[in-house]
């Protein structure tokens, strides 16, 4: 498989969050969005060894936050994992997977390694009060629909400065779609008798208040950056040319 070039704009942004001792926030809008999540904490981990400061390099060290509602999608228990591949190598499965679709096997693969050798705490959002207290380099927010206000304050907040908060989204086709998207909490304020339709207003707010943000990024599902504020954009490519000058 051809590997793409990461977009410098997404190591400068994680440059600069670590040097301000700042998170920075990435969404990545798209069904296989969990497969970037090794990549992006790869990058991390390098960015964060290259500094200079001993505080922001024992980011490296530190684990990840893997927040969702209830599926997954896949297993987090490494002996089941090996027993599905060892099955999967019987029928010819993987075989014809290498064969015939190289980059899918090559993040399985990624995926498969990110989940062996990270330590990655996982946490249903319905007990997300009980990761208050904790330190996490980075976070991963599964199942957008299902995030309230309480459970995003809860989880960023076990994120340390210089770290990395991750929302995974579905596939839209546009912002007016996701502003649209009905989430879990408005079921509470329906009734029967009530013919009203609820307005989803913290997704618009949320997105708005994202074009507003410095530190954050919004990614494709193969990190190819979406232009949701270009104010960001151009300041992250001024600053990326300012340290390549300052390197030479």
């Amino acid at each position: 498989m051809v590997r793409k070039k990461l977009d410098e704009r997404i190591r400068t942004l994680l440059q600069h969050s670590l040097r301000t001792n700042q998170r920075s926030l990435l969404l990545l809008v798209g069904d296989h969005g969990k497969d970037q999540v090794p990549n992006l904490h790869q990058i991390l981990q390098r960015t964060a060894d290259q500094s200079k400061t001993e505080r922001i390099s024992q980011l490296s060290a530190d684990s990840v936050l893997w927040c969702y509602k209830k599926e997954l999608g896949f297993s987090t228990h490494r002996k089941k994992r090996m027993e599905k591949l060892k099955r999967d190598k019987k029928r010819g499965l993987a075989k014809q997977n290498a064969g015939g679709g190289g980059g899918a096997t090559d993040r399985m693969d990624n995926f498969e390694l990110f989940l062996t050798n990270s330590d990655i705490t996982w946490c249903y959002y319905k007990d997300s009060h009980r990761v208050l207290g904790t330190t996490h380099s980075m976070l991963v927010l599964q199942d957008f629909e299902a995030l309230t206000p309480n459970i995003m304050a809860r989880t960023v907040e076990t994120v340390r400065g210089g770290g990395l908060v991750v929302f995974l989204l579905r596939t839209v086709k546009s912002l007016r779609q996701l502003y649209a998207m009905t989430m879990d909490v408005h079921s509470r304020y329906r009734t029967e008798g009530s013919g009203e339709v609820l307005t989803p207003r913290f997704n618009e707010r949320f997105i708005l208040s994202l074009a507003n943000c410095r530190n954050c990024l919004v990614c494709d599902d193969e990190l190819n950056i979406l232009p949701l504020s270009r104010r960001t954009l151009n300041r992250l490519t001024e600053m990326g040319l300012e340290s390549n000058g300052g390197g030479g």
